[in-house]
């Protein structure tokens, strides 16, 4: 153990690496010299690598399957393909602890998947402990050991991401009007106002999403509540379903697609 403060710049740098969300604007340095930057921490006044530098700065970008990117201008890069090269770079200081800031901020959810699964990778066979912050809640309950969760009034939870969602933690940190975290799905769920009951008949993924289509629609789901003004009967397969709407005690209509099925709904509403 270690008081930071009491820690040299160059002490500092062998332990802790750190990966900022600003873009590093690097002129013309190609990515291979850009993550030999993070050797500098080890190397004598000269700055001269040595043969082990080198072989660290190899190492680094193959562990984040970069090496296709070493000749490459950092201007050059893509925005997933520069931030695999910051990484790099940090992995180049050889530290204890790898700390970064909203690492998937800029990343598409593809990139976003592939970071996430990258930096759980390097924390597992190069033993480093990673610690960043992100506001992308799916992949940290996914992928983190440890959350530290900061509550409204500055409560800080911490544990591994099932206990604080089991605890209440998670649903009462992110609880706001209109959406609610569902402990049971492990997702967020967005409640628009509910206009009107629905009965819905089917089973399976179709009800499923049929459900998440009425909701969005405004729509309270019931189940098979033969009471209710408005019923939807799933029909057909998974692969090719339909939707015959009853509405107003008029005669069914078939629709072929879930946006369909939101328009009749809503056309219903708007003739009661």
């Amino acid at each position: 153990r270690a008081d930071i403060a009491d820690l040299s710049p160059r002490e500092l740098a062998r332990r802790l690496s750190v990966v900022l969300t600003e873009r590093v604007e690097v002129g013309q340095l190609t990515a291979y010299a850009l993550v030999a930057l993070g050797r500098h921490p080890h190397t004598d006044w000269t700055g001269r690598l040595t043969p082990h530098d080198e072989d660290v700065v190899r190492r680094a970008l193959e562990a984040v399957d970069a090496v296709n990117l070493a000749a490459r201008l950092v201007y050059e890069l893509s925005d997933g393909e520069r931030q695999r090269v910051m990484v790099a770079r940090a992995l180049a200081q050889e530290p204890l602890v790898m700390a970064l800031d909203e690492p998937t901020a800029f990343l598409d959810l593809p990139r976003r998947v592939e970071m996430m699964r990258l930096l759980r990778r390097l924390a597992r066979e190069m033993n480093r402990a990673i610690l960043l912050s992100t506001h992308d809640l799916d992949l940290a309950l996914r992928t983190a050991d440890t959350l530290w969760l900061l509550a409204p009034g500055g409560v800080m939870h911490v544990g591994a991401p099932e206990d604080l969602v089991l605890n209440g933690a998670f649903e009462a940190t992110f609880a706001s009007e209109g959406m609610t975290f569902d402990r049971r799905e492990g997702h967020f769920r967005i409640h628009p106002p509910a206009y009107r009951r629905v009965a819905l008949e089917g089973n399976g993924i179709v009800r499923a999403w049929t459900v998440r289509a009425l909701e969005r629609a405004g729509c309270l789901v019931v189940g098979g509540d033969e009471s209710a003004p408005l019923r939807v009967v799933i029909g057909g397969d998974d692969r090719r379903p339909c939707w015959d709407v009853h509405a107003n005690g008029a005669e069914p209509q078939r629709a072929g697609s879930l946006r369909e099925v939101a328009a009749l709904v809503q056309q219903s509403q708007a003739h009661r």
